[in-house]
């Protein structure tokens, strides 16, 4: 009954906030992985999926993005753990209540179960399982996005078809890319990367406010990069408009985040703040 409704409440929860914060009262009470590489590599999910647009069910994608590792090791990563967490996770998540199609998509996050055929929210998750790369961890130092795209494409994934490869590849290029002010580069996703490496993985409800924050920051980039590209090609240059358009928007999305916002999880989670 209860794993039942945990799978009803991440699936019927349309707010990606409010689905980390549901998997964080879990995690309390269960043996299920969740920590802030989760919440960074949801976060660039949700970023590709309003970005690109793939023709999936982003809810669907972005609730199995937040559960497919959810039986990674924490303290022993051995090999054996790699070769079997998400097969493990896959079962663990049927229990829940989530649907064999659910279950079998977790499990495609990486070619090791060779299931096929392959389900295009399958080839989603690899694409951003991936660039975990972009994370600190004890063994090496994080790669930056075009590193983990050189990766990516010529070794991770060299012989094998992912459908999203190209689509990822260019809209990690123009979220890093983007001209701001005119004079350096927006580079979104390298500042989210070195937002979340600066926080503990353990200090779970932080990374969920810092994603938030977040948002309405990315957001504010990509608009002001999008309007100067438009001025640099010459087709329109009312700095004063501009200006006046991109506080109404930053204001706008900082008013939705802040509703979502849930600093109370500091103190449920045991955090120190």
């Amino acid at each position: 009954m209860y794993s039942e409704s945990f799978a009803d409440m991440m699936l019927n929860e349309r707010k990606l906030s409010e689905k980390m914060k549901i998997l964080l009262y879990f995690k309390k009470k269960h043996n299920c992985f969740f920590d802030t590489t989760v919440i960074f590599k949801t976060e660039i999910c949700r970023m590709y999926l309003e970005h690109s647009k793939p023709d999936v069910d982003n809810n669907l994608v972005l609730t199995a993005c937040l559960l497919y590792a959810c039986k990674k090791s924490v303290i022993s990563f051995t090999e054996e753990k790699r070769r079997t967490y998400l097969h493990e996770g896959a079962k663990y998540l049927e229990e829940l209540g989530f649907d064999e199609r659910f279950c079998r998509i977790c499990e495609q996050t990486n070619r090791i179960a060779n299931i096929t055929p392959r389900d295009k929210e399958g080839d989603i998750l690899e694409l951003i399982d991936n660039f975990g790369m972009l994370l600190d961890r004890d063994d090496r130092r994080a790669f930056n996005p075009t590193e983990a795209l050189f990766v990516l494409e010529n070794e991770n994934l060299k012989g094998l078809k992912n459908v999203y490869l190209q689509d990822f590849k260019e809209f990690v290029m123009e979220f890093e890319n983007l001209e701001t002010l005119g004079l350096d580069k927006s580079k979104i996703i390298t500042r989210w990367q070195t937002k979340i490496n600066s926080i503990p993985k353990y200090r779970i409800a932080q990374g969920i406010n810092a994603a938030i924050d977040y948002r309405t920051t990315a957001k504010k980039l990509y608009i002001e990069g999008k309007k100067l590209q438009v001025n640099k090609n010459g087709i329109r240059d009312n700095k004063q408009e501009i200006n006046a358009d991109r506080r109404i928007k930053h204001e706008i999305a900082k008013q939705i985040d802040e509703e979502h916002k849930f600093s109370d999880l500091l103190n449920i989670s045991g955090e120190e703040q």
